[in-house]
């Protein structure tokens, strides 16, 4: 009985610290995981951005919904740890559906098409709207990116740095990729 209880034990502890991210890694990881699960601070940062925008509300359900797809359908390898006293960075490959190639087929198939995008011989721009978005949750083409995230260690605890625009822009697929 003894055994089974001490060898219980010792699972126990190997399952429940494996649980905490201790490494820059394992942090990253973390984060990338929230993209996929669709984590709740994830989706209300999503929500906060989409309120900003000058969509309307059928509009903002189609881009929550492309942006989910994103996020759940993300794809991650860590390619490398650099730790250097309490920072570190961490090389990850991800791939994500190329929203920004999506976006610029819709703007080249309005300039070949226009008539299509007319209310009454005047521009509608909901049209066009709503072409682009069904444009991205149509999108089946991937880009993949190499993306390094900075880390700190705070408290014994690893915390990935602010990502800045172009960082998200790859998370999200709309990063333009011509003009590096």
């Amino acid at each position: 009985m003894k055994k089974l209880l001490v060898l219980f034990l010792s699972v126990f502890l190997l399952v429940g610290c494996s649980l905490f991210p201790d490494t820059p890694s394992k942090e990253v990881e973390s984060l990338l995981k929230k993209y996929q699960n669709l984590d709740d601070e994830v989706v209300s940062d999503l929500e906060l951005s989409t309120e900003a925008s000058s969509y309307n509300s059928k509009q903002k359900e189609s881009y929550m919904k492309a942006m989910k797809m994103q996020y759940s359908d993300l794809k991650y390898e860590i390619e490398s740890e650099d730790v250097d006293g309490d920072e570190a960075t961490v090389k990850v490959k991800i791939s994500v559906y190329d929203f920004y190639k999506s976006n610029n087929d819709a703007k080249e198939y309005l300039e070949e098409n226009p008539d299509e995008f007319l209310t009454d011989n005047v521009y509608d721009d909901d049209k066009f709207l709503k072409y682009k978005l069904d444009s991205m949750m149509d999108a089946s083409e991937r880009v993949s990116y190499t993306i390094t995230f900075n880390l700190s260690k705070e408290k014994d605890k690893w915390v990935v740095n602010e990502l800045d625009r172009s960082t998200l822009e790859k998370i999200h697929g709309t990063y333009n990729y011509e003009v590096e």
